[in-house]
């Protein structure tokens, strides 16, 4: 497991979250296309696997916390890099 997913697997329970292994490998690809991109464009200060997962990925997924927002709109008004995305 790449340490990008291992470090996204291990915060689910951070946030009482469960996602399964495909939601997972959906992130994990979404933060690598970033990284790669911001290799060309400056996206993001934060490349490297675990703190992606971490500062990225997980933060994103903290706003699942809040409440109940199943089927409710939810809009990105602009975070950067396109997270939450």
């Amino acid at each position: 497991m790449s340490e990008m997913k291992n470090t996204l697997v291990s915060g689910l329970p951070l946030l009482n979250l469960e996602l399964s292994d495909e939601i997972c490998n959906r992130l994990c690809d979404f933060g690598n296309a970033m990284v790669k991109q911001n290799e060309v464009m400056n996206l993001t200060g934060i490349t490297e696997d675990a703190p992606v997962a971490k500062l990225h990925l997980l933060d994103s997924l903290s706003v699942l916390c809040c409440g109940d927002l199943a089927g409710k709109p939810i809009i990105d008004v602009g975070c950067g890099a396109g997270f939450p995305g």
